[in-house]
């Protein structure tokens, strides 16, 4: 089998448990799962590992991927984030499920993880464009719908975010002739109440990644993952080194790699500026 240099840090040596990360780098789960087979074959067993944290955008492998499904009933315990923006199958996210077909994947996900509180929902982020024809695109009308859904099947928390613009995103999106809207801290404060009052009335926590004005919050959380693993090990509960100041996370190590992500989600921060040069114009 072919080996990945991970560059996995010294401590991963170590005999105590890890929380893995799959990964906030690239979309393993959706469009790698034989690699990712491979690299928790290789480096990841199950019995040195306290979590698997899965982050993805199309979660069917978990449901249809036979070997990946085998593989991942080994470990104690899973946690996903699913990220469900209401962009899915749009310019935004070419490559990405419709939302209706990841939303439709909630109960079989929630069986499979054993527990609706291994299942963070992350609407996540929240744009505002101005596109090439001059009208005004934004994604906050799918907000009650995505936690609705997520309300339904027992999870109990939501996580949320507006985008960042990075230089090289608004480049990018320049070459599609897509406009950045910076909203005033007026309409922030709208939408924030907005998205609050909503949570509120059904009953779902908000958190926020590595949002000002919001209570920092842990996407990552070694007190959490304590308290759901099945035998209540304990976790690490160190702060994550190399995140964003903002961030609250505790450590995990990371078995993703930063590469063109079949997704194409334009406004991602994570492509590489080498792929960027291969875009055309706006997407018909």
């Amino acid at each position: 089998m072919k080996t990945f240099d991970l560059n996995f840090p010294e401590e991963m040596k170590s005999n105590s448990l890890k929380v893995i990360s799959a990964s906030r780098r690239i979309e393993m789960l959706g469009f790698f799962p034989e690699k990712f087979i491979a690299i928790l074959e290789e480096r990841c067993l199950p019995q040195k590992t306290h979590t698997l944290v899965i982050w993805s955008k199309d979660p069917r492998n978990l449901l249809r991927h036979t070997q990946l499904k085998r593989l991942l009933k080994r470990y104690s315990q899973l946690f996903l984030h699913l990220t469900i923006s209401g962009m899915g199958d749009s310019f935004l996210e070419p490559n990405i499920p419709p939302m209706d077909a990841v939303l439709s994947t909630l109960p079989d996900i929630v069986k499979f993880l054993q527990d609706p509180r291994r299942l963070r929902i992350r609407f996540d982020p929240i744009v505002h464009f101005k596109l090439p024809d001059g009208s005004v695109y934004g994604n906050l009308g799918h907000f009650l719908k995505v936690i609705t859904a997520a309300k339904n099947v027992g999870v109990p928390a939501v996580t949320i975010s507006w985008v960042e613009v990075y230089p090289k995103v608004s480049k990018r999106l320049k070459k599609y002739g897509i406009e950045p809207i910076d909203i005033s801290d007026e309409q922030w404060q709208h939408e924030y109440h907005s998205i609050s009052q909503k949570s509120r009335a059904i009953g779902i926590e908000l958190q926020g990644c590595c949002v000002n004005r919001m209570k920092r919050s842990k996407c990552i959380d070694g007190e959490l993952l304590t308290e759901l693993h099945p035998l209540h090990l304990p976790a690490s509960r160190q702060k994550a080194k190399g995140q964003r100041a903002l961030c609250g996370c505790t450590e995990s190590w990371d078995i993703g790699w930063y590469n063109p992500c079949p997704g194409g989600c334009i406004y991602c921060y994570a492509r590489p500026v080498e792929y960027d040069r291969l875009i055309g114009g706006y997407p018909s």
